[in-house]
């Protein structure tokens, strides 16, 4: 199952970051996975790359929570 990236959105006041990620399914449906997390960085980066670190966050999160279960 290959999930493709629909939304990555950082929320700088409320340091909150918001990702969907979409999917086909078998039954001709459509699977949503999305994590919403804090997300605080020191440095001050471009809107870029604080997408790319938010993606990779919760690419960390969504593993462990698969971990979990």
């Amino acid at each position: 199952m290959t999930f493709r990236l629909v939304r990555a959105e950082y929320d700088r006041e409320t340091e909150r970051a918001y990702v969907e990620l979409r999917s086909p399914d078998d039954d001709g449906g459509e699977v949503i996975a999305t994590a919403v997390f804090t997300f605080r960085t020191t440095a001050n980066l471009s809107k870029r790359r604080i997408e790319e670190d938010v993606v990779r966050k919760a690419r960390h999160i969504l593993k462990r929570a698969a971990a979990a279960t």
